[in-house]
């Protein structure tokens, strides 16, 4: 079970895929590029900036992620939370994917000590408490 705010939209339904921005991304263009039609996009990150975000959101917007997905779920962005970055990740986001696609943001998912683990591959259907 992870604790989780919707930021848009009140629900979403999909096979989790994704991970760590920035290694998920070096799957583009491979064969092992997973097919986010109908998925939820799960992305979290240790390092990095609203700069480094930018490109990042910018990659997954030219590749049609946002046009496929049912929903984006955010783990933690650890360096943007740290360095208090603005605009924030939500803010990033919310800029390239428009208002009618879910999202939700987790502290649970990421790179810190007390993180949890998702499975990917694994149906998840989460709505608004």
């Amino acid at each position: 079970h992870i604790d989780y705010q919707f930021v848009q939209q009140r629900e979403m339904q999909g096979v989790v895929v994704g991970g760590n921005i920035r290694c998920f991304l070096k799957l583009a263009g491979t064969e092992y590029m997973p097919e986010l039609e109908g998925k939820i996009l799960l992305l979290e990150s240790f390092s990095g900036t609203v700069a480094k975000m930018e490109t990042y959101i910018c990659q997954l917007q030219q590749m049609g992620a946002f046009d496929k997905i049912a929903g984006l779920l955010l783990g933690t962005f650890t360096e943007m939370e740290k360095e208090e970055c603005i605009p924030t990740i939500e803010t990033l986001f919310k800029r390239a994917v428009g208002k009618d696609l879910p999202i939700v943001v987790t502290k649970d998912i990421g790179h810190g000590t007390d993180s949890k683990g998702i499975l990917i591959g694994r149906e998840l259907y989460m709505r608004e408490r």
